[in-house]
């Protein structure tokens, strides 16, 4: 990692859905009437974000196609272009640009983070982090038959009322002018595509049939134009289904937050990969983001070859679940074995025959570790080189719960060859040694929210 301010920054998902700031999403006559002062206003443009709001047409929701029946595995997985689709920051931000401040939130089931950063044309400043934890309440003999409340509506409760106190600890309003959050989870798929042949106002209504959803009806298409020449473009296309954007829409008018921004947490990562490692041109690297209910496996280049998401089965929900069946442990002892024991016992024979009952037969860890993770990394690398020329990543680093999983980073090194580490998140940062130290402690679940705040308008 460099600390060189003139070096590139390369973050493809940094702006995905910005609030209306580019001329490709605004309509004929905006555009027509803008043109005249594009070229007396570029030499002191400030930055903007490319994007656009996704919450404004909603009542003008397209609706896709209905799911054909030949849809696979591959619409997890970002499609590859020949181009460039690097943004570069350092071309377009002077050192003088004026202090920009983005408030980002990530809701969960597990948690609320809402984290805050400056970003002063060269550094960024991490302000800002709170993280309020969900906690469902506990099964007693006193209220097992009495309550008759569904868990999810229990949980959405205490994810309002999470939301409530993380922005009173943060001090900031629900009202802020920039506020962004995602969008979660595997019912949400990011590809890149090479659209040809096609005006740029025509692109919108074209997304269902470019990119058919998996999805229902309600799905939810948008869009970020990377590079075009009028017809050709090259195009970072997100669809989520309708139940996933309107649970999110729901929730922030359930709570008065006026989100302005809704981002991918996949995009989240990428944006702090790039930030945090800062990558020469030509690198490419892959991310191995463990998270309680979803997991993927990114390859990143930075450069020309294509960025490919995989949506995996591996997560550290399930994985501790299987774990204390396996032992028949408590849900502490089990976290407790999951932060101290090496990794790598998971898929020896030893450990399978340690228990004295024979309950690993239906719960077997080894299984679970060998065939939900290292063989999905394994396709993964394998379809990533035969698209690339045999290129394979050459550094893989690790986010999220994997972070807490004792030796995780030399268990991935020991089955690759590959070289592999924990994925810095607060290290990049300029700010108060307490909120950094902070950010260090909380990294396993705060890293989606602060790399949804790595953006400047």
């Amino acid at each position: 990692m460099t600390n060189d301010p003139s070096r590139e920054s390369k973050s493809i998902g940094r702006n995905i859905f910005a609030e209306n700031q580019s001329d490709f999403f605004k309509n004929k006559s905006e555009k027509k009437s803008q043109s005249q002062d594009n070229t007396s206003k570029k030499s002191d443009a400030s930055p903007k974000s490319i994007g656009r709001n996704i919450f404004s047409e909603v009542p003008n929701a397209q609706v896709p196609p209905a799911r054909p029946a030949d849809i696979g595995d591959d619409l997890k997985i970002i499609e590859k272009t020949s181009k460039d689709t690097s943004l570069d920051k350092s071309s377009s931000v002077s050192v003088s640009a004026k202090k920009s401040r983005v408030n980002a939130l990530h809701i969960t089931k597990d948690n609320v983070v809402f984290a805050q950063t400056e970003y002063d044309g060269i550094n960024y400043r991490l302000t800002n982090l709170q993280v309020i934890p969900i906690e469902p309440p506990q099964v007693t003999e006193d209220n097992v038959f009495m309550d008759k409340k569904d868990p999810e509506q229990v949980i959405k409760e205490q994810q309002i009322d999470a939301i409530d106190k993380v922005f009173v600890r943060a001090g900031v309003a629900k009202n802020d002018p920039l506020i962004v959050t995602s969008l979660n989870g595997t019912n949400v798929i990011v590809k890149q595509l090479y659209v040809q042949n096609t005006p740029v106002e025509n692109i919108e209504k074209e997304l269902p049939a470019i990119v058919k959803s998996p999805f229902d009806v309600m799905s939810r298409y948008e869009y970020i134009l990377l590079n075009s020449d009028g017809m050709n473009h090259d195009i970072l296309a997100a669809v989520s289904d309708g139940s996933t954007f309107f649970s999110v829409q729901g929730m922030l008018a359930l709570t008065g937050v006026e989100c302005k921004i809704l981002d991918i947490d996949k995009m989240a990562i990428v944006n702090l990969y790039n930030e945090s490692v800062r990558p020469p041109k030509g690198t490419v690297s892959c991310v191995i983001d463990i998270g309680m209910d979803f997991s993927h496996i990114m390859i990143i280049p930075s450069g020309n070859e294509e960025l490919y998401i995989r949506n995996i089965d591996f997560t550290y929900s399930t994985f501790k679940k299987t774990l204390q069946r396996n032992r028949d442990i408590s849900p502490a002892e089990t976290e407790e074995m999951i932060r101290n024991r090496n990794f790598y016992d998971y898929i020896t024979s030893a450990f399978e025959q340690e228990t004295t009952e024979n309950l690993n037969q239906h719960f077997s860890v080894k299984k679970y570790v060998r065939m939900q993770l290292l063989r999905e990394l394994q396709k993964t690398f394998q379809y990533y080189a035969q698209q690339n020329q045999n290129k394979i990543p050459s550094k893989i680093y690790i986010t999220g719960k994997a972070l807490e999983m004792n030796k995780f980073a030399q268990f991935i090194n020991k089955n690759t060859d590959i070289p592999c580490e924990n994925l810095d998140i607060a290290g990049f940062f300029r700010g108060d040694s307490s909120v950094l130290d902070y950010a260090k402690e909380k990294e396993s679940v705060a890293y989606i929210a602060i790399g949804l705040a790595l953006r400047y308008e």
